[in-house]
């Protein structure tokens, strides 16, 4: 019935990113640069990252055929030991352009490491992915299905960037370490194998949701 996964997203990391994690389902993964029209930006007023993840999976159903679910994301950052005024939540960009007046890679990465240096060089943070996945069946009536969850990954923000050409649309990949196997490393030296492992339960949700919407993710 389905034979395409749309990634609502234009950000080429994330989209890549998930493709790596999909790689066992047997569709074919779409972005929305793939659509080649004009989609406009869905509101983003849920109160967590499910519910923002599942608002733009629906939006975005509307610019889709039957063949294709849409797979939405959102992320929320939780810090350990801060001031609740520096936990920035679902509004990871919001203190960026509070104190810039704008949103860049370039100022997230002076604002964020500012954050790490004020608490002595590193932040102990966990990363909540909301997903949420939308289609529709057609027949006598229409129905639009939506089904959401979220995963966690532990991390730690630094205060030196790490590579941030690499990961362009991704600023908080060159401020990040993960603890594999007792060591500290830079996302953005980790190996795609490294990658996969650390987004375990990041995929797992993924997957999960795609097994409620009657996907085989077996074969």
């Amino acid at each position: 019935m389905y034979n395409q996964i749309l990634i609502a997203t234009t950000n080429k990391n994330k989209v890549t990113r998930i493709k790596k994690l999909l790689s066992e389902v047997p569709l074919e993964i779409a972005s929305l640069d793939d659509l080649n029209i004009n989609v406009p930006e869905p509101d983003e007023t849920a109160l967590n990252c499910m519910g923002i993840a599942a608002q733009k999976a629906l939006a975005y159903l509307d610019y889709v055929d039957a063949s294709t679910i849409v797979l939405a994301q959102d992320d929320t950052i939780s810090f350990d030991g801060v001031e609740e005024a520096d936990n920035p939540g679902p509004a990871i960009k919001e203190p960026v352009r509070n104190r810039f007046g704008e949103f860049t890679d370039e100022n997230g990465l002076m604002y964020y490491t500012d954050l790490a240096k004020k608490y002595g060089g590193s932040i102990s943070m966990t990363f909540s992915y909301g997903h949420a996945v939308a289609f529709k069946e057609t027949g006598v009536r229409k129905f639009v299905y939506v089904y959401a969850g979220e995963s966690k990954l532990q991390s730690k923000l630094v205060d030196v960037p790490h590579k941030p050409e690499t990961v362009p649309g991704y600023f908080l990949a060159a401020i990040m370490q993960l603890n594999l196997e007792g060591e500290w490393k830079n996302y953005t030296d980790l190996s795609d194998q490294e990658l996969v492992d650390a987004d375990i339960d990041l995929k797992n949700s993924i997957l999960a949701l795609l097994k409620n919407a009657g996907i085989n993710v077996n074969q």
